[in-house]
C-alpha cells in the first residue's frame, strides 16, 4: 500500500482527549520510550472517520527524547501502521521517514554498532542494508533525505530510500508495517504518539 498522509484527521479536542489519558496513567512500560497501552484511547477513537476501530489489533502511546532506529512492525496478523502525532514540546516538529524498502519477516530494529534490547522486535547490529530487506537501491541515501537522517552516519542509511512525513499534532499517517521507517533527527524536547496496527 502508499503511505496514506491525512493533515487533519484529529480534531484539537480529540487530541486534547488523547494526551489527558496518556498523563494521567500511573506508570509507563519503558524508560527510553515511555510507552502506555492505548486501551483506554480507544472510546475517542470511536469519533474519529478516519480510524476503523474493529481492525485495531495493537495500540500503544509512546513518548521519547532520542530519535528512534529504523524498524519495521510486521508480526505475521499485523499488516498496517497507524502513527498519531499528538504532542510536540518545545521545538520544531519532528518527521517520520517511512523508506521505500520492505522486511518481510518478523519486525526488526537495526542499531549499528549499538547493543539494544527491545521489548518486542528484534534488535541487531548493523544496517538495514546488510540484512535481506526487498527494494534496496545500493546507493547512498539521497541528500534531501539525509538531512533528516544525520543524527546516524550517511552510511548507515546506505541503499535506502524514502520521503519524510511531518509529525505534526492531528495529523495521521497510515503504511503497510512491513516498510522500514525511522524518527528524524529531533529538534525538540520530546514527542507523544499513538501507534495503531491493523489485523490483517
Amino acid at each position: 500500500m502508499t503511505v496514506k498522509y491525512l493533515d487533519n484527521a484529529l480534531s484539537h479536542d480529540i487530541v486534547n482527549e488523547l494526551i489527558d489519558i496518556y498523563n494521567n496513567a500511573d506508570d509507563y512500560d519503558t524508560d527510553t520510550m515511555k510507552k502506555l497501552s492505548g486501551e483506554d484511547a480507544m472510546s475517542v477513537l470511536k469519533n474519529v472517520d478516519a480510524i476503523d476501530t474493529d481492525r485495531i489489533n495493537v495500540i500503544h502511546y509512546y513518548k521519547h527524547k532520542l530519535p528512534y532506529y529504523p524498524h519495521s512492525d510486521y508480526h505475521y496478523i499485523e499488516k498496517e501502521n497507524i502513527v498519531l502525532p499528538l504532542q510536540v514540546t518545545n521545538g520544531e516538529n519532528p518527521y517520520l521517514i517511512i523508506f521505500d524498502q520492505y522486511y518481510y519477516e518478523d519486525a526488526c530494529t537495526w542499531t549499528g554498532d549499538m547493543d539494544i534490547k527491545f521489548k518486542i522486535n528484534t534488535g541487531v547490529n548493523g544496517r538495514p542494508y546488510d540484512f535481506d530487506i526487498d527494494n534496496k537501491t545500493h546507493k547512498p541515501v539521497p541528500n534531501y533525505l539525509y538531512r533528516f537522517l544525520d543524527w546516524q552516519p550517511k552510511d548507515f542509511w546506505y541503499g535506502l530510500s524514502g520521503e519524510p512525513y511531518e509529525f505534526k499534532p492531528g495529523s495521521m499517517m497510515q503504511f503497510d508495517s512491513q516498510r522500514l521507517h525511522a524518527t528524524s533527527t529531533l529538534k525538540c524536547e520530546e514527542k507523544l504518539g499513538l501507534t495503531i496496527r491493523y489485523k490483517i
